[in-house]
């Protein structure tokens, strides 16, 4: 079998759980003869490496490509790593059997889209998330801003990727328990960790100089605090126990500062008294001795999935405890057997299960160290392990999916339509609203006829056109008699209306909608309706976009979702839309006279359950005018427009009413969501077209400044800046 594994760590960069993973089952596999190649970002360059037979560990260099302009960080290394993944196919001329891809901060993204717009390459690959634990779920345990961009929108693209795999599989009940909610259609498999489990080192006649050791990060989810809070309850009981914390630190948002310095300056005192010792990250050779030092081993998170530290300490042989609240107690399994297991929700559980195990003599300890040792051999040794994926990965391969997109579950199941539309079957209706545009009409027109999609016809709505030249070109384009070209006169009404009345006279099953001043890519209709025709469970589809004329730059657009197309426009009038459902439910209304009347009608579309899906690519070309109707808008003009909108839908302003509180709290106005996968969104007033200009510069600046932090002298410079608290003076 043929697989990859895309990581955003590897070895030698031990970032977490998810390193030690891809570096055990990439050799686990490997050594079965199975053709494993690992695609991981690299700072500083593109290598090829060849650890084992069978074995290839692929780095490329991160933040090169366009699209970090137009993308935050994790958004744009998710579409480097489709491109990467796509261009390694393209030179090898055969995909894999197997992609596996980790679920955290949704490095798969786009390389799942890419499969679910139909990229060929990918029609025989099968593409399995692995959750790990998402940013959704840390970014809520640890007490982030979590509806503050990028954190938001990142969670909002892990929850697709969860969706659209093929397959998902994950390390324990506890965490597909938590994220079984998100993706009520997908079959969550659960494999524990694999780990080659080594004799046991633990002692009980070794010189204990720790009663309790603590392996891992200085984060809150991890239980840290709590269990400081637990011991200094203990000491002053006056009990002496000594508590010592190994592993590296975390920043702390509500506190704003790193978890461990808080934790340290709070509880000084027990620091100055020997309870309580911190030690910093130890290579993995010396962790055996770390071990061998302490009487007990404890793995306290408040939520986990299945850590590594805690397969570590029983393979080691070392007593544990752990917390109910995640994998650690499904390793440890039979408290009292095995292990011990306490709940931080009982009242004293803690306290009184950790006073009872350290009482304990040692050779009583090694009894429950030996039977740890035996449980984590049983459950992670290489060989059962194998043969678990490996069935795993041939039930994945025989899957079959339906033709259904990965739409979000914020859409509602689709409302019955009220009117039957005919139409001819796969013709495409291009519509055309015009009003006064003579200077623009023949590009906008020639734009059209140059599309490759064959089966179409051209509306050009004049609403009421009184400019001279504005009628000579109209007369015109009639005279010419094109037979695909047709023009429908109509009384000035305003744009609302001329795409009403266009879709109207459309004798299509689908239609577009082009203004008379912008562009189309020929093969952007093509590849709409292609999306149309397969997937029965979407209505309209869009694109990014390119900006030209007075401004340039791209702004890329995302699939429809609640609340965050209740804040913000996710597209342009720039659609293909199935007549049918526009005319149910996605008419413009007239009442939005100065604008966002294509917005308002997504909305309603949405919100009776008809989705809209972007191609990743900018397919389409809007002309930014100083005199659009779109750059006429002001503070005032915008407000009373959203006034309208939310309106037209009470209901779904108070069902995502929350939501929609914590996003405006977190990152301003709904106008001012430029782009969710930045963190600084714009400041200029928008209809959803992303004003490209001193936004846009402020992003270069920011990509530059990445591509410098992650050179070796840039790296000293920003260490040598935060150890001079510099930050805190150009915050």
């Amino acid at each position: 079998m043929k697989i990859w594994y895309l990581t955003s760590e590897f070895p030698p960069d031990f970032g977490g759980g998810i390193s030690m993973y891809i570096e055990q089952v990439a050799f686990m596999f490997a050594k079965q003869n199975h053709e494993v190649t690992v695609i991981v970002r690299d700072s500083n360059s593109y290598t090829m490496e060849y650890p084992k037979n069978n074995l290839r560990i692929i780095r490329f260099q991160h933040m090169i490509g366009a699209q970090y302009q137009w993308l935050g960080y994790w958004a744009a290394l998710a579409y480097q790593y489709a491109e990467e993944t796509l261009d390694l196919i393209d030179k090898e001329g055969k995909a894999p059997d197997i992609i596996e891809v980790q679920d955290y901060n949704a490095i798969g993204y786009y390389l799942l889209q890419r499969k679910y717009l139909k990229d060929k390459r990918l029609d025989n690959t099968k593409i399995i998330v692995h959750l790990h634990t998402p940013t959704f779920e840390l970014a809520r345990i640890n007490q982030l801003p979590r509806y503050e961009f990028p954190t938001y929108w990142i969670g909002q693209m892990e929850k697709f990727c969860i969706n659209a795999a093929d397959s998902v599989v994950t390390q324990s009940q506890f965490l597909k328990g938590q994220i079984q909610t998100y993706a009520p259609q997908q079959d969550i498999t659960v494999i524990p960790l694999p780990y080659v489990v080594d004799e046991p080192v633990w002692n009980p006649n070794e010189n204990h100089t720790t009663d309790i050791l603590y392996l891992g990060r200085s984060e809150y989810r991890k239980g840290v605090v709590q269990l400081i809070t637990e011991m200094e309850k203990l000491w002053l009981q006056g009990h002496n126990y000594k508590l010592t914390l190994l592993g590296g630190d975390t920043y702390f948002h509500p506190r704003g500062v790193k978890l461990g310095e808080w934790l340290k300056k709070k509880y000084e005192r027990w620091i100055k008294g020997e309870k309580l010792i911190f030690k910093s990250t130890v290579p993995p050779h010396q962790l055996n001795n770390e071990i061998k030092s302490a009487r007990i081993a404890i793995i306290p998170s408040l939520y986990e999935n299945y850590p590594y530290n805690c397969i570590i300490a029983m393979s080691a042989g070392i007593p544990v405890i752990v917390s109910q609240s995640g994998g650690q107690s499904e390793m440890v399994e039979n408290h009292g057997e095995n292990g011990y297991i306490f709940d931080w929700d009982k009242k004293d559980d803690f306290q009184i299960k950790i006073l009872d195990l350290l009482k304990m003599e040692n050779k009583e300890l090694q009894v429950l160290g030996q039977n740890g040792y035996n449980q984590i051999n049983r459950l992670c040794n290489l060989n059962n392990n194998y043969n678990n994926r490996l069935t795993f990965y041939n039930q994945v391969m025989e899957k079959t999916k339906d033709k259904i997109y990965p739409v979000s579950q914020s859409i509602p199941k689709k409302s019955p339509k009220t009117k039957i539309i005919d139409s001819k079957k796969g013709l495409l209706s291009i519509i055309i609203p015009y009003y006064n545009l003579a200077d623009y009409i023949e590009e906008t027109l020639e734009s059209a006829l140059k599309i490759s999609y064959s089966n179409f016809e051209i509306i050009i709505v004049n609403d009421g056109s009184n400019d001279e030249k504005s009628i000579d070109i109209l007369n015109q384009i009639k005279n010419r008699k094109n037979s695909v070209v047709r023009i429908v006169d109509i009384e000035n009404a305003g744009l609302a209306n001329a795409r009403n009345i266009g879709a109207e006279h459309a004798l299509g099953e689908f239609i577009a909608f082009l203004d008379a001043d912008d562009l189309v890519d020929p093969d952007f209709y093509t590849k709409a309706v292609d999306l149309l025709e397969t997937y029965s469970n979407i209505s309209f589809v869009y694109s990014w976009v390119e900006f030209f004329g007075a401004r340039t730059g791209i702004w890329p657009t995302f699939n429809t979702e609640f609340p965050y197309l209740l804040g913000m426009n996710m597209l342009t009038a720039f659609v293909v839309v199935r007549r049918e459902d526009f005319l149910n439910f996605g008419r413009n209304r007239i009442i939005m006279e100065y604008g966002l009347e294509d917005f308002e009608g997504w909305v309603t579309m949405c919100e009776n359950g008809y989705s809209g899906i972007s191609i990743p690519e900018a397919l389409v070309q809007y002309r930014v005018r100083p005199e659009s109707m779109s750059r006429q808008f002001n503070r005032d003009m915008v407000t009373y427009l959203l006034d309208q909108l939310s309106s037209h839908h009470p209901k779904l302003y108070e069902k995502f009413g929350l939501e929609i509180y914590n996003l405006l709290v977190a990152n301003g106005p709904g106008y001012l969501w430029n782009n969710p996968t930045f963190d600084h969104p714009s400041v200029e007033y928008s209809t959803g077209q992303a004003h490209i200009g001193p936004v846009q510069s402020e992003h270069a600046v920011k990509y530059e400044l990445m591509r410098m932090a992650n050179s070796k002298w840039g790296n000293r410079l920003i260490k040598t800046f935060f150890k001079m608290k510099l930050n805190r003076v150009f915050k």
